[in-house]
């Protein structure tokens, strides 16, 4: 797995990796007050890109198609304006205004592609995870970032999870970020497309943790067929 070190206002570190499923031990920062931040570049028709705080650019590599933070970074708690643009370009794909990044909060940054279409929009989602018990239940939520399909459904080793999801409905509907809870064990999951019931990409068996929130997104496109199914455990 590769991964890139971005240094993020000169404070912090936030760690990037190869998409796929991604497990890294925790660190502690050393900063006293901090906020914690990570990165899902799920945009399959945007190429790669490079990101800005308030006008200052905290990725000095690339960060390609499908590329995600295996674990949160840390960045001093602020107010930030964030510009996605294009690799070697003054271009700006998406922007937020500024908003502000508490202390001790976590907060994903997402960008992704118009249902159907190619072009690019940034969402930050505040990630809440004071619905995540210890028990016998794993916590999951699902991205739809398959731009090309109008609705899909996940299926977990056969269940039915998530009906009708469509292309980043949770951009709309941000009761869609937050986590749901499943029994603990191990599940294939399966991404179908909801008008057709064909499977558009399926997993290896994974587990999933008593107590633990996971992140599922599906992404890429038809012409590619490079369609995947991405799961990201929570950790700092």
């Amino acid at each position: 797995m590769r991964n890139l070190c971005w240094s993020t206002l000169c404070l912090a570190i936030l760690a990037i990796a190869g998409s796929g499923c991604s497990k890294a031990s925790s660190t502690t920062s050393s900063v006293s007050a901090v906020t914690y931040l990570s990165v899902i570049h799920g945009a399959p028709y945007s190429g790669a890109v490079t990101i800005y705080l308030n006008d200052t650019l905290v990725t000095p590599t690339a960060i390609n198609t499908g590329v995600f933070s295996p674990k949160y970074g840390t960045i001093r708690p602020g107010v930030y304006t964030t510009k996605f643009k294009k690799i070697a370009s003054d271009s700006v794909l998406d922007q937020l205004p500024a908003s502000k990044y508490d202390t001790l909060n976590f907060y994903t940054l997402l960008l992704y592609n118009d249902p159907g279409g190619k072009a690019a929009h940034c969402l930050k989602i505040m990630d809440d995870y004071s619905g995540v018990t210890t028990g016998s239940y794993a916590f999951y939520r699902f991205f739809d970032l398959a731009p090309d399909f109008a609705k899909v459904n996940l299926y977990f080793s056969g269940g039915l999870m998530q009906q009708n999801r469509t292309p980043a409905d949770n951009a709309l509907n941000t009761n869609l970020n937050s986590f749901s809870q499943t029994q603990a064990g191990s599940y294939t999951l399966t991404v179908k497309d909801a008008t057709t019931d064909s499977v558009i990409a399926k997993s290896n068996p994974l587990n999933f943790n008593a107590g633990y929130p996971y992140t599922i997104w599906v992404t890429g496109t038809k012409a590619q067929n490079n369609l995947s199914i991405n799961v990201l455990q929570a950790q700092y």
